[in-house]
């Protein structure tokens, strides 16, 4: 008893493995043999059919020559008659359209069925129109004909019975030969997307190296002696501009307190009620638009102005000392203000004439750039990962659909 226990252990625990190079060939094994099989076993439909084919010619002949026996109104028999010939016509249209296939192999058939059940029911719905009127003259006849024809509808289903109880195995095979080529598309796209990783990692090292190295450039660069000669002229410029900022101020606080008098003169002038000669109403256009640009001349010119009481101010004794230390203090001050633009000038002039501004710029322009490489160097690979990932749980998803397939044509081979 314990040998054949270990007979039949062995054949229930056999089982093959193929890889997915050795699949196609296996399936298209399978898939022969199948229709080896089924040629085998509808071989003797075929000449049924042929058989077939040929009676209903020969009923259909047989309607186009009889006659009417019978005392039937002529009426009936002209409508019968035309409706015979539509039957015939039928018919005939449907023996030109079937025709037997050389192959006999399982696709070849399902096709020749699928087509003749189409042109076979087209014909019958034609017909039994036309039978209707046929039989009421021509019964015999034109019963032979359908009898026939409906004959041929049984056959070329009896075509098909044994392939319809193989559908199962027959959708297996066409499934897995399709998934095979889609596995095998997937495992191509896997490895195209790695070995295109493969180069944007080297590209990234490559950027990385590169961005260092133009860092350390920068680093050295900011740590020379040149590097701090330009810093001190950057330091010295902004302390220039400082002063000139402070001195423009200077000047405005002391012109600033004779705002008021100064748009009264304007107002006077530009109506028309009070003269001045054209420097002096240049010299007023320029305090109310640049006031560091006024001559200090002006100044002694609108004195005499306001102590004249033209323009009708009041509390002219605050006014008068500050219009004085406008004349005493703002050529000098004008002057200082001038020295300073000329050094700001000068120091502007040796700052644009130092070569670190531009290789700083250099080496930060192509870290910048370098750095934008690489965030997309790495975006790409991040993309790359998801869409391995994906694409190999699609590629599981596949194998597991194509071993349940496999299973089904034989449950004792696994895909490896």
């Amino acid at each position: 008893m314990k040998w054949i226990k270990k007979i039949f252990a062995n054949k229930e625990s056999r089982q093959d493995t193929l890889n997915l190079d050795q699949l196609p060939g296996w399936l298209e094994s399978k898939s022969r043999k199948i229709s080896e099989e089924t040629g085998r076993k509808v071989s003797s439909i075929f000449p049924e059919i042929k058989k077939t084919l040929a009676r209903i010619k020969n009923s259909t002949e047989e309607l186009d020559k009889s006659k009417p026996e019978g005392r039937f109104h002529l009426k009936m028999i002209k409508v019968a008659t035309s409706n015979r010939d539509n039957m015939s016509k039928q018919v005939k249209m449907l023996l030109e359209n079937i025709v037997i296939p050389e192959e006999k192999d399982v696709k070849t058939i399902i096709t020749f069925h699928k087509n003749g059940m189409h042109t076979l029911g087209i014909c019958l719905e034609n017909m039994m129109k036309s039978y209707q009127y046929t039989k009421l003259v021509y019964f015999e006849e034109s019963k032979d004909v359908i009898a026939d024809v409906n004959s041929l509808g049984r056959l070329l289903n009896h075509l098909v019975e044994d392939i319809d109880l193989k559908k199962p195995l027959l959708d297996a095979l066409d499934m897995s030969q399709g998934l095979v080529i889609y596995i095998k598309k997937i495992a191509v796209d896997i490895d195209s997307i790695e070995r295109s990783m493969k180069e944007t990692d080297a590209r990234i090292v490559f950027l990385k190296k590169e961005i260092e190295e133009d860092q350390n450039d920068l680093n050295i660069l900011i740590q020379s002696q040149i590097w701090k000669q330009y810093v001190s002229a950057k330091e010295q410029l902004i302390l220039l501009e400082s002063n000139a900022q402070k001195k423009s101020s200077e000047i405005n606080d002391i012109i600033s307190p004779l705002s008021k008098a100064i748009n009264r003169l304007k107002q006077l002038s530009e109506s028309g009620r009070y003269t001045l000669k054209p420097e002096d109403r240049d010299a007023l256009n320029i305090c109310l638009s640049c006031p560091i640009d006024v001559p200090p001349e002006f100044f002694i010119t609108f004195q005499k102005i306001v102590e004249s009481g033209e323009l009708n101010l009041q509390k002219t004794d605050k006014l008068l000392p500050q219009i004085q230390l406008a004349a005493s203090t703002l050529g000098e001050k004008r002057k200082e203000y001038n020295l300073i633009l000329d050094e700001i000038r000068t120091k502007e002039d040796e700052i644009s004439k130092m070569k670190v501004i531009g290789e700083e710029k250099e080496l930060k322009d192509s870290i910048t750039a370098l750095e934008d490489k690489l965030i997309l160097a790495e975006k790409d690979i991040d993309a790359s990962r998801k869409k391995i990932e994906l694409l190999k749980k699609d590629l599981e998803s596949k194998r597991l659909e194509l071993q349940q397939n496999i299973s089904m044509i034989d449950n004792n081979v696994r895909l490896s």
